[in-house]
């Protein structure tokens, strides 16, 4: 094998996956659930993706100002996603062109290649990278800290390239089946760590029942500039064109074909939405209830990773809090190089050849962030590919939304639900109205 790229669906594993599932639909609701979870992966693969620095500190920050009144934001704003994440899964089923060739096919390369692919993955999985070492170096410093060992973080950023390089490397841009398979678990245990140790973390700080469920269901809107921010970046860093094209791509990568496509609307739920809902709500419960009434909300890493030393008085939950930040931070960076390196290939003439020198530079790219662990986030930097990627978020949801209706791409598979369709202009909407909020609350125009 000479590490071309070829089509998984036609991979002797997608093939008996393929036959596995027309005999499982047949079978009684409960035997197919179990089923399903067994072949699940890419939904967590996107969960673990989304469960980064940015959705952490935006818990943090919304959990400690509000308390629990900001808990509804990544439940909404995942399920609102699930409209895009199972058109991806659409596009998948139903054809065998990538979905940024099919948008640079019938809608042209400014809103496939550029527009998708190069900004809003490409160079946006670079520069959050940053955001990843600069919080994970600090974790990794203060995990050793706990048992009095010095580890400054001018190293402690190894641990993480440690933990990342070879799970990235060996998932690839997702043509190795027994590779994309190993990485999918790796994934679940790296979520699994953070709802065992997180919700140790609740133990200690406590849990209000009735403002959790009310906080949940009940949307509260923030006041005010930073409130209006924070909304906003939260917002960003639960959904995006990114987490649609990981999600896209890692079922491209199992070989999803026509009988898969109720299985990526499982897995969009029960891999994504449920972790990701439970694990920012952790972490959110805990802030708000150790910083209830206070001051002195941190803002940095460095604050993020000490914050709730003061109650927790159990070492073993200390260690276990460090612990799960560092598999929140290595968990995004695999999946921020895995889209680096799936819109790379998509989105240029480069020939996908995992055998090639170039490789391994494709998928590693996003590792320039290790100077966060030196210098943190490149402010600036951050705040413009934050913009444009909200600018782009549109821009690209409005072409899957067209590819979505057009029979050219879809054929008879083209979306005929109106409830379906509503959604996922409802998706592109909110998309519409975060960029242009940021923009004036940047701008200083509003809110006053």
């Amino acid at each position: 094998m000479n590490g071309t790229e070829v089509n998984p669906r036609y991979s002797e594993n997608a093939l008996k996956e393929k036959a596995f599932l027309q005999e499982l639909n047949k079978k009684p609701p409960l035997q197919k659930f179990f089923g399903y979870c067994k072949l699940s992966g890419p939904g967590f693969m996107n969960a673990a993706f989304t469960l980064g620095a940015g959705s952490f500190a935006s818990s943090v920050t919304l959990g400690a100002a509000y308390g629990y009144d900001m808990l509804w934001i990544p439940l909404y704003s995942f399920a609102l996603g699930l409209f895009m994440l199972a058109l991806a899964t659409r596009f998948v089923t139903a054809s065998e062109i990538s979905v940024i060739k099919a948008q640079d096919k019938f809608h042209g390369k400014f809103f496939g290649s550029f527009a998708t692919g190069l900004v809003a993955c490409f160079v946006a999985s670079i520069v959050y990278n940053f955001g990843q070492y600069a919080l994970g170096a600090d974790a990794v410093t203060a995990l050793f800290s706990v048992v009095n060992i010095n580890v400054p973080k001018n190293i402690s950023w190894i641990l993480l390239v440690a933990i990342s390089v070879p799970l990235s490397l060996m998932y690839g841009s997702g043509d190795n089946p027994k590779g994309v398979k190993i990485v999918e678990n790796a994934m679940k245990i790296l979520i699994g760590i953070m709802l065992v140790v997180f919700g140790a973390v609740l133990c200690v700080t406590g849990v209000d029942f009735k403002a959790m469920i009310k906080g949940l269901l009940i949307p509260t809107l923030p006041s005010g500039i930073d409130g209006i921010v924070m909304l906003i970046a939260s917002l960003t860093a639960t959904i995006g064109v990114m987490d649609w094209v990981l999600f896209n791509n890692g079922m491209e990568s199992r070989g999803y074909s026509e009988n898969h496509e109720t299985l990526g609307r499982f897995d969009a739920v029960f891999g994504g939405l449920i972790p990701v809902t439970l694990v920012l709500s952790f972490v959110s419960i805990a802030f708000a209830e150790a910083f209830a009434g206070q001051e002195g909300i941190p803002t940095d890493s460095t604050a993020l990773c000490n914050a709730l030393v003061s109650v927790i008085p159990s070492i073993w939950i200390q260690l276990g809090f460090y612990i799960g930040i560092i598999a929140l931070v290595c968990s995004s960076m695999i999946g921020l190089s895995v889209t680096c390196a799936t819109s790379f290939y998509q989105s240029t003439n480069v020939k996908k050849d995992t055998k090639a020198w170039y490789h391994p530079f494709i998928v590693l790219a996003p590792q320039i962030g290790f100077l966060g662990a030196f210098f943190g986030k490149p402010v600036m930097v951050v705040v413009f590919i934050a913009a444009m990627q909200s600018l782009f978020n549109w821009i690209s949801g409005n072409s899957w939304y067209l590819l979505g209706n057009d029979p050219r791409y879809l054929g008879k598979k083209v979306i005929q639900s109106r409830f379906f369709n509503a959604g996922i202009l409802a998706c592109i909407s909110v998309l519409n109205i975060v960029f242009i909020t940021f923009i004036m609350s940047k701008m200083g125009v509003w809110p006053a």
